[in-house]
């Protein structure tokens, strides 16, 4: 006897091949579990990429802004009232603007209720100035010293 049985047309098998229901409705299931994780990651670092674009935009512009003031400070073309804070349009932060021009440098700055208490650029003497602008959500405000070089250099010269 052959390993194949022949039916008649009357009768069915018993065994049959493929999936039963149950089957297909787990598989489903897991199909669109798995379906439903991959687009809650793509969401996740499509997010997570849109935050870091923002931050690295965010930082260029400060970049900008301290590099204004330091080579305006190294040249001697600076001093503490050329750089003040005022209340940025959207009325939550506070703007950086070059008194002189009176363009903005900066948006988005810390806002604690009045930006003009803040002082951005501070005479320390001897051509030592400190620089300082606080950020949103930062524990520190971020601080640099640039030098007055030509100040610095005579008041050297002054002290032998």
């Amino acid at each position: 006897m052959s390993p194949h049985r022949v039916l008649s047309p009357g009768k069915s098998l018993r065994r049959q091949r493929g999936v039963s229901l149950v089957e297909l409705m787990v598989a489903m299931v897991v199909g669109s579990l798995v379906i439903l994780a991959a687009g809650s990651l793509f969401q996740e670092v499509n997010a997570n990429a849109r935050e870091v674009l923002r931050l690295a935009d965010r930082q260029a512009v400060l970049s900008y802004a301290l590099d204004t003031i330091t080579a305006a400070v190294r040249r001697g073309d600076a001093s503490p009232g050329d750089y003040v804070l005022r209340p940025a349009p959207d009325g939550e932060s506070c703007t950086l603007h070059e008194v002189d021009s009176g363009e903005p440098l900066v948006d988005g700055l810390a806002y604690d209720g009045s930006c003009e208490d803040d002082q951005v650029l501070e005479d320390l003497g001897g051509g030592l100035y400190r620089i300082t602008l606080n950020l949103p959500h930062a524990r520190t405000p971020i601080r640099l010293h640039a030098v007055d070089r030509l100040q610095a250099v005579s008041a050297a010269e002054n002290a032998e």
